[in-house]
């Protein structure tokens, strides 16, 4: 089976997620990418997937860096239809249903299956207020509910990354027959324990996520000051955004927080493999909640406890009480005490919680599992 593979822009890394099941399917099916604008800087998946940059192929585009190539990438919609239509696959699989209109173009052109993963922010977009926003804004967000609507129209079948995303999928207009959960899964084979990571160390709080509110990243904060006193460690955040500025200022404040900025792959499994817990304190902003949080289940792989805001798919990234603890979306004394019980537990205890999260996720999240599962998804809508 020949698979197009859909996604406006593509930067690997971060985004493995959108490439992961393609290489763990080769070999089964026949997998090609398509994108506006692509800047793929692990050699180890140039080597392996065979990817379409229409930035690349456009004459007065192909020599732009990547910001500049990422821009442009709305323009370039018509010749990423032309090029999935001449390469003619069984099947296209659009992630994300804004900026999926070369993707639905060329499925219907060519009467092929049409499968659309939604991951999040494309599911809010309908749910937005458009009236709210006046002027350009108003326009350009009516616009993008227009393309989600169309790409829930034309999908054959609408993959939600978890059963919250696929309740507001529903919400937002999708057809509820249409409508599937598809977990997605992490490789465990890169994400394990190594024990030698955390040993001889002070307890490591660690955090993975864009620094901004959403990502609860002043939540996080507060409750590490709160609790250094009673118990030290270090927080570790990893990632880059608006509120870098103020994790730096606190670091500078209180020497216990470390900010690591944007990390690949290999520093960001270095990270969690050394944390004694891991921490997302996601929370709402706007019509916005985390669909899911692949990196807690990362996390849970390396064997590391988890302390999660029980807010949108979140929390079934985890199994509450056994892998790590749900706490109250906002509540950050609750976020403190229960990093504290975690840092409190004996060693032997923390491994116990540890070794329960991979077999969690070994069992239930899993990058095989959920290749398997998609694998199922492309043969029902060939039929």
């Amino acid at each position: 089976m020949r698979v197009a593979l859909a996604k406006n822009t593509l930067a690997v890394p971060p985004t493995y997620f959108a490439v992961q099941h393609a290489l763990a399917l080769q070999g089964v099916h026949d997998f090609r990418f398509f994108a506006a604008a692509a800047e793929i800087t692990d050699a180890a998946i140039t080597s392996q997937l065979d990817v379409f940059d229409a930035s690349r192929f456009f004459g007065l585009t192909a020599g732009l860096g990547w910001a500049r190539r990422e821009r442009i990438a709305p323009l370039l919609g018509g010749r990423v239809a032309s090029a999935i239509r001449r390469w003619r696959p069984d099947v296209v699989h659009q992630h994300f249903a804004n900026l999926s209109g070369a993707a639905v173009a060329a499925a219907e052109r060519l009467a092929v299956p049409l499968i659309l993963t939604v991951h999040g922010a494309d599911v809010y977009l309908p749910l937005t207020d458009a009236h709210g926003r006046p002027g350009v804004a108003g326009t350009i967000l009516r616009r993008h509910q227009r393309i989600v609507a169309r790409a829930f129209d034309h999908a054959d079948r609408i993959l939600a990354v978890s059963r919250y995303l696929a309740g507001k999928a529903m919400e937002a207009g999708a057809d509820a027959s249409k409508v599937a959960v598809h977990y997605q899964g992490v490789d465990t084979e890169i994400y394990r324990p190594e024990a030698q990571a955390r040993s001889d160390r002070v307890p490591r709080i660690v955090a993975v996520s864009a620094l901004k509110e959403a990502k609860g990243t002043r939540d996080l904060i507060e409750a590490s000051i709160a609790l250094s006193a009673l118990r030290p460690h270090e927080l570790v955040l990893v990632g880059d955004g608006p509120l870098r500025a103020v994790a730096e200022a606190a670091a500078d404040e209180h020497p216990h927080i470390r900010v690591r900025g944007g990390l690949d792959r290999e520093g960001v499994r270095r990270e969690l493999a050394a944390a004694t817990v891991f921490a997302l304190p996601t929370k709402k902003d706007g019509a916005w909640r985390e669909a899911a949080g692949l990196v807690t289940l990362e996390a849970q792989a390396c064997g590391v406890p988890v302390v999660v805001y029980d807010s949108g798919g979140a929390g079934e990234m985890l199994d509450d009480g056994t892998t790590g603890v749900l706490v109250p979306e906002g509540d950050i004394g609750a976020l403190s005490d229960v990093l504290g019980q975690f840092l409190a537990l004996a060693p032997a205890e923390r491994a116990a919680v540890g070794a329960r999260a991979r077999d969690w996720v070994v069992a239930n999240r899993s990058l095989a599992g959920s290749a398997h599962e998609l694998d199922a998804h492309y043969q029902e809508v060939i039929g």
